[in-house]
């Protein structure tokens, strides 16, 4: 077994993001005056992973406690994080975290999120709230190093907590495991064939499409793994449906091979009506949001390419922006002059104002 942290957070339902149903609370001053909480989202799985957050004094974490070898290290992996709240009943056990990474800082994304742990989706585990039973002491209580104190992050490195609660605590979520929803979806289910009778595909896909509005994506992904399992040759449309699903779950290196495998598979028809460059077109977005700046550059050529060969200047502009915003993220402002010039043989003003948002930082940059 790898080393145990417990934290303490905010109390709520899901921890997939503050609704009007599931508000945090008991979660420190700061939570109640401005209802919010960056741990609202420790159970919300982006890309198959979660990401973990606690208020902590003094920002680092010592994970020189949990592991003596570790005086050095920015990060630690092999954690059980045990997510601790606290309910009218007092402290309880939440949830926690197998296999994960602890960082010594806080780590950022770009719109300001942060978190202090990472794990795999199949490897975060959220307790329903009538299961939530199992009490965490406090060290107030019980004594010291009996029990979680005032900081948020209880080491628990203490020799009765090693030797006897912690014991408890992994008994408990060994037992309560399979009563509990993983965070996110198993690779299991993700690649799982439905067996529905049919007699046309086409029914097929009616169904998958039905499913898909109804709010059930996985039975749609399933569905349509059903029909590339029927249909070996099946065109680059339900493969572009099949990576909107997976999408949808927040899975995007699925759904990036999801649209790789669609462009290869495109029909002469299917690309008549420009589905491979629409398939092209969520590739970039992806690769961006998941930081594959050159990847995404590499699909935008093609776009371009693509456009200016059906001489369509709204569609050549478009992807100009997506270039020049890559350019400029990577402080590429010899390419990034570049574009501008070629927006400007085009000849049109469409999107103008955006391009001389860039030819702007072109002169602050001198």
């Amino acid at each position: 077994m790898g080393a145990v942290v417990f934290c303490n957070i905010a109390w709520m339902n899901r921890y997939k993001g503050i609704t009007d149903t599931d508000q945090p609370r008991n979660g420190g001053s700061w939570v109640k005056e401005n209802n919010d909480a960056m741990e609202s989202l420790n159970f919300a799985a982006y890309n198959n992973v979660c990401y973990g957050y606690v208020e902590h004094r003094g920002s680092d974490l010592n994970l020189e406690r949990l592991d003596k070898t570790a005086i050095k290290a920015d990060v630690l992996d092999d954690v059980t994080v045990v997510w601790v709240a606290t309910s009218e009943e007092g402290s309880r056990i939440v949830g926690w975290y197998e296999k994960a990474q602890m960082y010594r800082h806080m780590q950022e994304f770009d719109d300001g999120s942060c978190y202090y742990f990472s794990a795999s989706a199949d490897n975060a585990y959220r307790i329903p709230v009538t299961k939530r039973t199992f009490p965490v002491p406090r060290a107030t209580h019980e004594g010291k190093g009996r029990g979680m104190g005032q900081s948020n992050v209880w080491y628990a490195d203490a020799d009765f907590a090693k030797r006897v609660y912690i014991p408890k605590v992994m008994t408990y979520l060994d037992g309560i495991r399979n009563v509990c929803r993983i965070t996110g979806f198993t690779l299991e289910e993700r690649r799982k064939i439905a067996d529905i009778p049919y007699e046309k595909l086409e029914d097929l896909l009616s169904m998958a499409a039905a499913a898909s509005d109804d709010g059930d994506i996985l039975q749609a992904v399933q569905i349509s793994n059903q029909i590339l399992h029927e249909d070996k040759n099946a065109g680059g449309f339900i493969r572009v449906f099949r990576g909107l699903g997976l999408e949808d779950m927040l899975c995007y290196d699925d759904a990036i091979e999801a649209y790789k495998d669609a462009l290869v598979h495109f029909t002469d028809d299917e690309k008549e009506r420009f589905l491979d460059v629409d398939a092209k077109e969520k590739l970039s977005r992806l690769y961006r949001m998941t930081g594959k700046n050159f990847m995404a550059w590499h699909m935008e050529e093609e776009i371009y390419a693509a456009y200016r060969e059906d001489k369509d200047n709204a569609g050549m502009v478009g992807s100009l922006l997506e270039m020049m915003s890559i350019a400029s993220e990577e402080k590429d402002f010899g390419r990034l002059e570049k574009l501008i010039a070629t927006f400007d043989d085009i000849g049109t003003k469409y999107c103008a104002d955006d391009v001389e948002y860039y030819r702007d930082m072109l002169k602050q940059k001198g």
